[in-house]
């Protein structure tokens, strides 16, 4: 008989060299798989501002005015696997004056004021924060304002942000478009099996003797267990989160796991439970965690795949993330648009103990990065 002797797979969080993806020599990023950043905040904040600096308000707000507008932040084009993202996190203050006049063209009331967008991200385009203020709050003109101006004012930034975002994207495909093809690379051919005819697995030569089968899955075994030895404990709220969602999942609507020194190898058990077919969890707090972008990568790809199909809302702010993890969770609205991923660095029903006094240099407030005006929560 034929008998054919193949090398092992690769096991989960195994290095093996045949699965690391490594740099070409020539530096070449070929079809852009790798991540690459390019940083377009100056384009974005100035073509944003001029764009609301020129806002004009339908009556009864015809002769109100944007007098200044002011956009700080960042924004970036990031691309990963061919695909391209443009991801920015930008702060919009306004200043506003205007008049209300009756028939006859007199000044019935002026009035100015101000406007605040605190959050302007891809995860808020679609719902927009705004802080009005105006020194007289009671006037008609104050009231229109801050119900028809506040709206005009968020639909032109949705629509520019959008805007800008399709530019992006339709000048990286012209780009591809007009690059020359790279030529085919040359054929190689198959690998094939190595066979060894007649042959009982003591006689094959060591070059070419597969481990059996035994004797990998007790090294894998062995390789774990000293890696555990080394691995910190499971948290206990996660502990105790992981038993509700298993003894009574239909019950668990909220889940609070913020602060909680969550890893990234401490998600396999949890999304788990939520794969549970009763799992009803609305909300998942995950914020203020040591979960790396390996973590969220691991996280968004089993949500996306089915699991806590009732999730509408997951915090993730304040882990030890990057950018391109908040790209990897855009990708999310194709397949659960229902679900908010919100990364801001906020804990939930937190409550100030006290407020941080004046911060000397060289104490250890300061050493913790404390400022004057900080919160303890």
């Amino acid at each position: 008989f034929n008998r054919y002797v193949r090398s092992a797979m690769a096991k989960i969080e195994e290095a093996d060299d045949r699965w690391i993806v490594r740099e070409r020599d020539d530096g070449r990023n070929c079809n852009n798989w790798h991540w690459t950043t390019k940083d377009i905040s100056a384009n974005v904040k100035r073509a944003l501002a001029d764009e609301l600096q020129d806002c004009v308000f339908s009556p009864p707000l015809s002769h109100c005015r944007i007098k200044s507008a002011e956009v700080i932040g960042d924004a970036s084009i990031n691309n990963r696997k061919g695909r391209t993202f443009l991801i920015y996190e930008l702060e919009c203050k306004l200043k506003w004056d205007g008049e209300l006049y009756d028939g006859d063209g007199k000044v019935l009331e002026s009035c100015k004021g101000s406007m605040k967008l605190p959050d302007v991200s891809p995860t808020f385009l679609d719902d927009l924060d705004v802080d009005f203020s105006c020194k007289n709050n009671d006037s008609p003109l104050a009231k229109a304002m801050r119900k028809q101006g506040v709206e005009t004012v968020k639909k032109l930034v949705h629509d520019k942000l959008t805007a800008i975002q399709e530019d992006v994207r339709r000048s990286q495909a012209e780009a591809a478009v007009s690059k020359p093809a790279a030529p085919a690379p040359a054929a190689r051919p198959v690998p094939q099996p190595v066979k060894i005819a007649g042959a009982s697995v003591a006689g094959i030569p060591n070059a070419i003797k597969a481990e059996a089968p035994g004797a990998a899955a007790r090294s894998t075994n062995a390789d774990r267990d000293s890696d555990d030895d080394d691995e910190e404990p499971m948290p206990e709220p996660l502990k105790e989160a992981l038993e509700k969602l298993r003894n009574k999942p239909d019950e668990q609507k909220v889940i609070r796991l913020s602060n909680c020194t969550i890893r990234d190898t401490n998600l396999q058990p949890l999304i788990e439970a939520l794969h549970h077919s009763q799992c009803a969890t609305e909300e998942l707090d995950l914020a203020f965690n040591r979960i790396t972008d390996a973590g969220i990568h691991f996280l968004i790809k089993a949500i996306a795949s089915g699991c806590a199909m009732e999730l509408t809302k997951l915090y993730l702010g304040g882990n030890k993330t990057s950018v391109a993890a908040m790209a990897l969770s855009q990708n999310l609205k194709s397949v659960r648009n229902d679900l908010e991923v919100n990364w801001k660095p906020q804990l939930r029903e937190a409550h100030s103990m006290c407020v941080v006094g004046n911060v000397y240099n060289a104490s250890p407030a300061a050493h913790a990065g404390l400022v004057t005006g900080d919160s303890v929560v």
